[in-house]
């Protein structure tokens, strides 16, 4: 709290100047209690510009809070809410990921970086499909936010980034760090599945058929083990075993999602049967 003192001994020549220098510090002690609340207020104000639809509005007033007040305690929701903004509603992904950084530079470790980290992560792998930073910032939220992060989502995703650029042999090796370390993950199974996949356009037939065998016994129904059955299907026609491929194909005929192309399978291989047996 600042005390306002006028007494005689500030009094400047005058009594005329005594109260003027009381009005001064009274003026002075109002626009500083006014200060704290300014931020406050053109933060609620951006929220409300943002709930509306105004979002170059909203923008504006958290700009304004960063240029003329970047010590409150708004800094780092108002960077975070302009990523957001750019992100979700301007599709701007560029100077989205420009706000979430800065805000990550900070260095703190809590829950608003933690989001912000996640959505670096994702604009990284799903819009800019750079899947070699994507790693790097998966990596990031595992080994700097413990505490708010999902680990076994995050290893998924490192193994994802790897299949999706093609390095099947590192996504193998993510993918067993994952199966090792998060039997119960509910991303399990699709783990099982692309490790499978993997070893398929490595040529490691006789691998990926036992994966996908493992995915089966491990999950008696639903679509993996559809899934399964057609990757042994693949294995068995790259192998040139036509007739077993030709079986399992025609035994997932009506579960299978891709029915279109699981008819284009089994019309190949019909046909390769038939030239094969002139």
């Amino acid at each position: 709290m600042i005390e306002i003192v006028c007494s005689r001994q500030y009094a400047i020549g005058s009594k005329g100047s005594y109260y003027f220098y009381c009005l001064l510090l009274t003026v002075y002690c109002l626009l500083l209690f006014s200060c704290d609340d300014a931020p406050k207020k053109l933060f609620n104000d951006a929220e409300r510009d943002l709930l509306d639809g105004r979002y170059q509005k909203a923008i504006d007033k958290y700009n304004k809070i960063l240029e003329k007040y970047p010590r409150s305690g708004y800094s780092d929701d108002t960077l975070f809410k302009l990523g957001e903004t750019y992100f979700l509603n301007l599709n701007n992904i560029q100077i989205a990921l420009e706000y979430f950084s800065k805000l990550i530079s900070k260095g703190g470790k809590n829950k608003i970086s933690f989001k912000s980290q996640e959505y670096v992560a994702l604009i990284y792998d799903e819009y800019l499909k750079n899947y070699d930073q994507a790693v790097i910032e998966y990596n990031k939220l595992i080994s700097n936010f413990k505490k708010w992060g999902d680990t076994d989502a995050n290893q998924y995703n490192i193994a994802m980034c790897y299949f999706k650029k093609g390095d099947y042999e590192q996504a193998v090796t993510e993918f067993k760090v994952f199966l090792e370390k998060t039997p119960e993950s509910k991303l399990y199974p699709d783990a099982m599945y692309y490790s499978a996949n993997c070893h398929y356009l490595l040529g490691r037939y006789n691998e990926a058929i036992s994966g996908f065998k493992k995915l089966m016994e491990k999950y008696r129904s639903g679509r993996y083990v559809a899934d399964a059955k057609y990757g042994i299907g693949m294995c068995l026609e790259e192998q040139d075993k036509l007739q077993e491929a030709l079986s399992v194909y025609k035994e997932v005929k009506d579960v299978y999602v891709n029915k279109e192309m699981l008819e284009k399978k089994i019309e190949s291989v019909e046909k390769r049967l038939k030239e094969r047996g002139r």
